[in-house]
């Protein structure tokens, strides 16, 4: 009996979670729709201000107020940028960056390192990319991330539209777009 009733539990506990993370997603694509800051010149300040080369991308709160947490990697200085952007002004809200290597060790696992490596090599530009897919999907794109995976170096976007969320993966290679497929 108590077997079932922490099964139950964990359902519920487990729906409640996916609702929320639903809601949030809805909250960040709202957010986007007001900000007269907008994701591509968000990018661009963080590409040109900060470091070239960005990794990770997503709406946050600072103070109740909705920014663009950036994630950044800067190969000239060797350092890893933190920052929140306001969505009203581009204002930088908060600023953290830490050195990539400590005591003489990478802080960047092997596959991170492959995959700023393979950016770095490629043609690929993430403003152009982020305008294709919101033009293709008529929706916003609200969150990504570089990752490796079997070999193959890609940019993860979530994206919202009237017909829900959506995310597709982009070859930084070849700049093939693929939707995710849920199971």
């Amino acid at each position: 009996m108590k077997f079932t009733k922490l099964i139950g539990a964990a359902l519920i506990l487990t729906s409640v979670s996916a609702v929320a993370g639903k809601e949030d997603d809805v909250l960040a694509t709202m957010a986007i729709q007001r900000a007269n800051f907008s994701v591509e010149q968000a990018i661009e300040k963080v590409s040109s201000d900060y470091a070239q080369y960005i990794i990770e991308f997503e709406i946050d709160d600072h103070h109740n107020q909705a920014t663009y947490e950036i994630e950044a990697i800067n190969f000239e200085t060797q350092e890893k940028h933190k920052l929140e952007l306001s969505l009203e002004d581009g204002a930088v809200l908060k600023e953290e960056k830490k050195n990539l290597k400590y005591l003489m060790v990478n802080r960047l696992d092997d596959d991170e390192l492959q995959a700023l490596e393979e950016l770095k090599a490629s043609n690929f530009e993430l403003g152009k990319t982020i305008a294709q897919l919101k033009q293709k999907y008529n929706a916003e794109v609200f969150e990504f991330e570089l990752e490796n995976e079997k070999g193959i170096t890609f940019y993860k976007f979530k994206l919202m539209n009237e017909q829900g969320p959506k995310r597709v993966i982009v070859d930084i290679k070849t700049g093939n777009v693929l939707p995710v497929m849920k199971y």
